[in-house]
């Protein structure tokens, strides 16, 4: 029986190395490139059932780089990496109906429980996210995606600051950053978001009383 290939596409060779060495543990068969254009040469000769692909990356970014594989192997299921997640990437990922989009904050958790699923379904259906951004945030933490989750709170927070809901942003904030930091730990990241709680808690104070 066939080993199912993966094939990994990063610019940073340290993470290829790691991904590499985590995915072979796992019992796949692992193919490497350092580039789009090195990614694009062996999906041209070998046969691969998954294809992790960083976001970011020179040249050709990493959307426009699992289009083209795509369209030389249509079946490849992709799932793009990120180190700079953001809810709208990931909701531009959706569209373009990649398998899956994961910030690499926490890949080593999410990683080998979504190439099975990917490699299980036979034919996943189109992701769709709801509007609100709240709702959004619930379906990140379902997922294990905390960084994403955190990052959705916090533009609602946004949106309850231009309102003047102080209290309310206050809370999107806590709750931003408790996602934050287990995503990330007690990084500038979770920090900020822990100062924008206080700054509109501060500002619901002063509201109050006026």
């Amino acid at each position: 029986m066939r080993r199912q290939k993966v094939l990994v596409v990063d610019d940073d060779a340290f993470v290829v190395e790691g991904l590499v060495e985590h995915l072979q543990a796992a019992g796949y068969n692992v193919a490497a490139a350092l580039s789009a254009r090195e990614a694009i040469a062996r999906i041209r000769e070998e046969t691969c059932d998954v294809a992790l692909v960083d976001m970011k990356m020179p040249e050709i970014d990493g959307f426009q780089t699992a289009s083209i594989l795509r369209q030389i192997q249509p079946k490849l299921r992709v799932i793009m990496l990120t180190g700079y997640p953001s809810v709208d990437s990931e909701v531009r990922a959706a569209q373009m109906n990649f398998y899956e989009y994961l910030p690499k904050s926490n890949w080593y958790d999410l990683l080998l429980p979504t190439i099975e699923k990917a490699l299980t379904e036979e034919r996943p259906a189109p992701k769709e996210r709801p509007a609100e951004l709240e709702k959004i945030a619930a379906q990140y933490v379902a997922e294990g995606k905390h960084e994403l989750a955190a990052l959705a709170l916090e533009q609602a927070a946004r949106l309850a600051e231009f309102t003047h809901e102080w209290e309310r942003a206050a809370n999107l904030y806590d709750e931003a950053f408790g996602h934050m930091r287990r995503a990330r730990g007690f990084s500038d990241e979770a920090r900020q978001l822990r100062d924008l709680a206080e700054s509109a808690r501060e500002m619901a104070r002063e509201a109050s009383v006026q």
